[in-house]
């Protein structure tokens, strides 16, 4: 199957508003699902497609049995072996061109929604629900959201809208708005990553990692949530993050309530999610550090540091470029104690007392500033 076709029906089984509108409760949204495909032929079959898998995997409800589960899955298996065999056998088709071979995809899929099924008894325990948001691939415009992967770097420096930092750990990514709107702030994490957090009560900021769900005002905490992890676990370096599980009978509430709920973490606090049991516990650490990146035990206090030392910190934490001309600041130095605040906050007070500027551009950030004799004393 073709990467771009493999994707977009991964994307499309696991959309709860597709879901909702292939099963007939969303009529409503024929216009939407008409216009999004257009005349994209790729587009158009995928639906066709997705549709008639998901028609072929519907549940009988919540006193289904195992025996259903497995029998369901085999109508799917069956019915995307057939789509496969029909395609094969067309000897002119305007989707030749598409390289589809639906069976390995789909066949996967299914296969997963089977097993989560059978394992975890979602429909038996009656709170399954496709309206809760958690970390799949959706429909959504290219135009809206952004996903960062860092495939080869140690680690990635990935900046927010809202000036949040992200340190993201090699083979992983990210997934999130351009520009964060509503109530809430939501990102989507695949792997390892590092958060400083920009402080807003009025807008708490959601991670969803796996089947884990972490709430945070402002603060700095790590999440580890490899795909083939059996725990997601996160440890937190400052501030609080109250943590729960996406399957958790109160999860909309955690989400609505604008307090912090759920199980709250403090400093050197971890917690872990047996994704098998959806079970959370809760650890007190020595320090915080569970990624082992530089950024995690670096507390960004500066003592008469000559301002090179302190750009080579930030490279190192954050694993971004630092330009700024070496004879212009040679005798410059910093006093100042940054914590956890976002790295772009760190610069503004960095540049405030250097009395210069900065711009970032992707992995760069440049620093232009005037010659100094002496540093500023310590706010």
């Amino acid at each position: 199957m073709h990467s771009s076709s493999s994707n977009l029906l991964q994307a499309l089984l696991t959309n709860p508003d597709f879901i909702a509108w292939s099963n007939g409760d969303r009529p409503e949204d024929d216009v939407k699902w008409n216009k999004w495909a257009g005349d994209d032929l790729e587009k158009q079959e995928t639906i066709a497609i997705a549709r008639e898998v998901l028609e072929s995997f519907q549940v009988a409800g919540p006193n289904m049995t195992d025996e259903h589960v497995t029998s369901k899955v085999s109508q799917a298996l069956n019915t995307a072996k057939r789509i496969e065999s029909e395609q094969n056998s067309r000897s002119i088709s305007p989707f030749r061109r598409l390289n589809f071979t639906v069976w390995n995809v789909a066949a996967t899929l299914v296969t997963l929604l089977g097993l989560a099924l059978a394992i975890f008894g979602i429909y038996k325990n009656g709170h399954f629900k496709l309206d809760l948001k958690n970390n799949v691939s959706k429909i959504d415009d290219a135009d809206t959201f952004t996903e960062v992967t860092n495939q080869d770097q140690a680690v990635k420096y990935v900046r927010l809208s809202d000036g949040s930092a992200i340190v993201l750990h090699k083979n992983s990514s990210i997934r999130f708005p351009k520009q964060f709107s509503g109530p809430v702030r939501e990102v989507f994490l695949t792997g390892d990553a590092f958060f400083e957090i920009t402080k807003n009560p009025e807008q708490p900021f959601f991670v969803y990692a796996n089947e884990l769900v972490a709430k945070v005002h402002g603060t700095s905490f790590s999440i580890k949530a490899g795909q083939s992890d059996s725990k997601v676990i996160v440890a937190v370096k400052t501030g609080k993050v109250s943590v729960f599980s996406k399957n958790d009978l109160k999860a909309d509430q955690y989400k609505k309530d604008k307090a912090l709920q759920a199980l709250v973490l403090t400093p050197n606090q971890q917690a872990t999610l047996e994704r098998s049991q959806f079970k959370l516990s809760r650890l007190a650490l020595s320090s915080p550090i569970l990624l082992n990146i530089p950024i995690e035990n670096q507390d960004f206090t500066f003592s008469e540091t000559p301002v090179k030392d302190v750009f080579e910190a930030l490279e190192k934490a954050y694993g971004i470029h630092i330009d700024f001309n070496r004879e212009t600041l040679a005798q410059c130095s910093i006093t100042a104690t940054l914590g956890d605040e976002p790295l772009e906050n760190k610069l503004k007070w960095i540049c405030t007392i250097l009395e210069a500027e900065y711009a970032v551009r992707e992995d760069k950030i440049t620093i232009k500033g005037n010659p100094c004799n002496n540093y500023s004393p310590e706010p």
